[in-house]
Formats: structure tokens, C-alpha cells, sequence
């Protein structure tokens, strides 16, 4: 489990939700309904260019999705596919707003979260780059 989040107050938030390879958590250009923790499987992580679909990376156990989303209120940038059976934890983007506005020092967390999210998207793009 992603010990940065699940040790603050957002754990008993969390409800645990099973996926089908196949199934999708979220959709690229939907409002961000909360957060998944990817507590086991492999999610693929993919996005559209020019009317194409294409794969952004995978994500893995104890990844965090949709978390720049709903702390940015802005819609889905990708969309969040099982790839394999997965298991999930799901905490809602009111509950993770309530935690934010009443314990600040859980922004660091968000924080670090965001800034590796961040960084492995420039390494996604640079090794995309580097492919061509």
C-alpha cells in the first residue's frame, strides 16, 4: 500500500474496488470523481492525439491515478484501463478535499506525490522521444 497517503486521516476513506482486464477506472475528459490507489495488477494509462489512442505508460502497484486531476479540478487527462485483474482503492475527491482543508500538513504528501508523478511523465516523454 502507498504508505504516504493510506498513514494520513484518507484511509478510512478508502473503499476497495476490484477491476477486470478491460475495465475502466476513469476516462479521459471526465470530471475527476476522487483518487485510486492500485494496490495490485497493472493499469494501462492512455490518452488520445490527433483522434488516435495511445498508451501514455503502465501503472503499478502502489500507484496513485487521478490524484492531478482532482486536486486541479480539471477533467481526466487520460484514461485508466485494467490491463490485468486489479484491486483498487478509491477515496472520493470531496473526502480528499475535507482531508486537505482540514489537515494541512497532508499537502506535503500530495505534493511529493504530485512532483514523482510529474517527473515520471518527463521520462515517459523523453523516452517516447528517444524511441522516434
Amino acid at each position: 500500500m502507498n504508505e504516504s497517503v493510506l498513514a494520513t486521516p484518507l484511509a478510512r476513506f478508502e473503499s476497495v474496488r476490484s477491476f477486470q482486464p478491460g475495465d475502466v477506472l476513469f476516462r479521459e475528459g471526465e470530471p475527476p470523481s476522487g483518487i485510486y490507489i492500485l494496490h495490485s495488477g497493472l493499469v494501462d494509462l492512455l490518452f488520445t492525439a490527433r483522434g488516435n489512442v495511445k498508451p501514455l505508460r503502465v501503472a503499478g502497484p502502489d500507484q496513485l491515478l487521478g490524484l492531478s486531476a482532482v486536486i486541479s479540478n480539471r477533467d481526466y487527462d487520460c484514461t485508466a484501463k485494467a490491463r490485468t485483474f486489479c484491486r483498487a482503492g478509491f477515496i472520493d475527491g470531496e473526502d480528499l478535499r475535507r482531508v486537505l482543508d482540514d489537515r494541512p500538513e497532508v499537502w506535503f504528501n500530495v505534493l511529493r506525490l504530485l512532483s514523482t508523478d510529474l517527473n515520471g511523465a518527463y521520462g515517459d516523454v523523453g523516452a517516447a522521444l528517444a524511441a522516434r
